[in-house]
């Protein structure tokens, strides 16, 4: 299977240092190609001269600055378990590549792409490279970065003659996945130019950001819990040590007393998410990876999200905002997560983020990574799930569908009709016996009518490692 390839860009807030130590856990699994540090409207490192606006301090003025040279450290860490980590896989890369691709990008103040940097010139060398791979660049901090990265591409190539051809190939290969928008220069340059770039708002806050308290109770909510992460994830070797929990005792350098929620204990009870309904704490539950679902849809764990956001992933799904343009009213390719339905541990079916039923897999995923860190010996292996005839079926209404699946022993088998991500709206009799999966499908369906299956293969060891097939079936009438 081709890798997915992309760029990691960020602010270095400490849940986005905790997203970075948790990505690179997967960098067997996907390939990175760059960690570049941006500002953003929370974090910026100050520019001479330059006035904000009033809700703002002057943006001359150092503001939640952490320093740039917490990546190397970072990478340090990865280092002191990497010998481990290619006992499981020689994929993994090594820190001297992971070195090579660190840099600083636009990080005067939010908004600022004033100059190239060493992190827009990387930026705009693999938009500009001749893979034909599809060039996904995450968003966990502003956008101003790669915003000065297409500047630089418009500035040399806007007035030859393959200007437009190469514009078309820059839309069609580059997709955004952000955490929101954390500056002005999505809207200002880069939706006025290049409307057609995918962005996708991975907005999963409360799936996996700081306000994960409020979320139905269940398995997701479980392994997101003080001992959950005493028992699987902290002390499991360098890379994970200073990973930041509630209250652990780590100092977060930059930040304010309201935001040291690692060694400010009074914040368990009187954080600033208290007004906000997130909840009380406890030592080392969660804290925060609220950037982490820009790259959780990129696992190639057999969710088809990435054929179509609309289909679901580990992110969530997603759909298009036909609503968002830009000034000269071009339509732009924009979209937004949605909600699916959960059932929590009470049996009650709620509607909430579309990411929260996955939790629990990452999680376990997540821990099962960790003891990779600490361990050269590999005794589980998450299960393969296959289909011998076909991921896509055309179908008719009224008809027994049957396929079978490539079994594996000690994995458990499960199939839910996706109603959420499909079009037809009511429930669907699916069965699974040994290795024969048989779906009978209604007799009002209409034509064109696109229905999803996800069948999730779970094996039975320590951490009950999942993955998934997602099957689709298309009404042909």
């Amino acid at each position: 299977m081709e890798k997915i390839r992309t760029i990691i860009t960020q602010d270095a807030e400490v849940d986005d240092q905790n997203s970075l130590r948790h990505i690179l856990l997967y960098a067997n699994d996907i390939e990175i190609q760059g960690i570049i540090q941006t500002s953003s409207v929370f974090h910026w490192i100050g520019q001479r001269g330059t006035q904000g606006p009033e809700d703002k301090p002057d943006y001359d003025n150092v503001y939640r600055w952490t320093g740039t040279a917490w990546m190397n450290e970072v990478i340090d860490n990865y280092e002191s378990v990497y010998e481990n980590l290619i006992c499981h896989d020689k994929n993994y890369p090594t820190p001297h590549y992971l070195r090579s691709i660190i840099k600083v990008g636009n990080i005067g103040y939010p908004g600022e792409m004033d100059n190239p940097t060493e992190g827009s010139k990387l930026i705009k060398e693999r938009i500009l490279d001749d893979d034909l791979r599809t060039l996904y660049i995450q968003v966990w901090g502003g956008t101003n970065t790669i915003a000065r990265a297409l500047f630089d591409i418009e500035q040399e190539y806007r007035d030859s003659s393959c200007w437009q051809d190469l514009k078309n190939k820059i839309e069609k290969k580059v997709v955004i996945t952000a955490c929101g928008e954390q500056d002005n220069t999505y809207r200002d340059y880069i939706a006025e130019v290049y409307p057609n770039i995918q962005f996708v708002k991975c907005l999963q806050m409360k799936s996996y950001g700081y306000a994960w308290n409020m979320m139905p109770e269940g398995n997701s909510k479980e392994n997101l819990k003080a001992d959950f992460f005493k028992k699987n994830i902290l002390h499991h070797g360098a890379l994970l040590d200073k990973y930041a929990t509630w209250a652990d005792g780590q100092y977060y350098e930059g930040e304010p007393e309201r935001c040291q929620f690692g060694v400010n204990k009074e914040l368990m009870k009187n954080w600033w998410g208290i007004k906000a309904g997130m909840g009380e704490h406890v030592h080392y539950d969660f804290l925060s990876e609220g950037d982490s679902p820009t790259y959780f849809c990129l696992f190639p764990w057999g969710l088809r999200g990435l054929e179509n956001f609309s289909y679901g992933s580990l992110s969530g799904r997603f759909e298009k905002d036909n609503s968002q343009k830009n000034s000269k009213g071009e339509l732009l390719n924009y979209w937004n997560p949605v909600d699916d339905a959960y059932t929590d541990i009470h049996g009650k079916t709620v509607y909430t983020e579309s990411m929260w039923g996955y939790v629990e897999h990452i999680q376990n995923d997540f821990a099962a990574r960790a003891n990779w860190c600490i361990s050269n010996i590999n005794d589980e292996q998450p299960p393969v799930v296959e289909i011998e005839e076909s991921k896509d079926f055309l179908v008719t209404k009224g008809q027994e569908i049957q396929f079978h699946l490539k079994m594996q022993e000690n994995v458990d088998y499960f199939i839910k009709y996706y109603q959420d991500a499909s079009s037809y709206k009511k429930c669907i009799d699916t069965h699974i016996n040994n290795n024969v999966i048989s779906i009978n499908l209604p007799t009002d369906l209409k034509n064109k009518d696109q229905l999803h299956f996800i069948i999730e293969g779970k094996n039975k060891d320590k951490h009950r490692l999942a993955r998934f097939a997602q099957i689709i079936f298309t009404v042909n009438e």
